[in-house]
């Protein structure tokens, strides 16, 4: 499994997958990982994305509490573990790991020092720090969890950002989507979808809420706007 070390700012090394494009340089996408830590899922959308000419990246933001976490959702006792990592994460510890793969990766010989990142359920939360938060290209949210409670960072977000929104989302309240969309709407680098019948994470590949047709439009916005921003 192609693997790099990254130097984490407070000491330690941790591990990020990574795919390569066929040619270099090339833009590089961070992909932030869900409750399930670097699983076939995220490795997988690394590999979609060098074949679409850009290097994919996911780093082990779990590492902290124990390397190589690699869960399903299928299975009963995997999903209890993610929530219970999902529950000690130290996301601001996260944030420190995320800005440290994008020096990382901004550094690498294949990257031409283009980079954004993509993030799903906790990682569209991380996704959205990072737009607030680091000064990289491009930003892309699914079913951000608790973004309602970051709309205060807001006013950092200046960079291309844009938003998948399941309406029928068990971890972000219809009140809670309403004052995200709402929030967002005069901001003109921010583009919000909404999925109305879509259940958290309908575009995790053979997760239990998969939905091919919302998934292949959510990705296809996502590929595009990546396309607009990145190359």
């Amino acid at each position: 499994m192609p693997e790099i070390e990254i130097q984490a700012k407070d000491g330690g090394i941790f591990s990020a997958y990574i795919a390569l494009p066929q040619i270099t340089p090339a833009p590089a996408i961070i992909m932030i990982q869900e409750i399930f830590g670097v699983n076939q899922e995220m490795r997988d959308k690394c590999d979609e994305l060098a074949k679409l000419g850009y290097i994919g990246i996911c780093p082990d933001l779990f590492w902290r509490i124990e390397p190589g976490i690699d869960l399903v959702d299928s299975k009963p006792e995997q999903l209890e573990r993610a929530f219970e990592l999902f529950g000690v994460f130290d996301q601001d510890a996260g944030m420190k790991d995320l800005t440290a793969t994008l020096e990382t990766i901004r550094k690498h010989p294949d990257c031409n020092g283009k980079v954004g990142c993509v993030g799903y359920c906790l990682g569209g939360r991380m996704a959205y720090r990072m737009a607030a938060e680091t000064d990289i290209d491009a930003f892309v949210s699914y079913y951000g969890v608790g973004l309602d409670e970051l709309l205060d960072k807001s006013d950092n977000i200046t960079k291309p950002y844009i938003m998948h929104i399941a309406g029928e989302d068990d971890f972000v309240p219809k009140d809670a989507q309403d004052k995200i969309m709402s929030h967002m709407a005069n901001k003109s680098n921010v583009e919000t979808y909404h999925y109305p019948d879509m259940d958290h994470a309908f575009a995790r590949g053979n997760g239990m809420h998969y939905n091919e047709e919302a998934a292949t439009l959510a990705n296809t916005r996502t590929y595009n706007f990546l396309a607009e921003h990145l190359k």
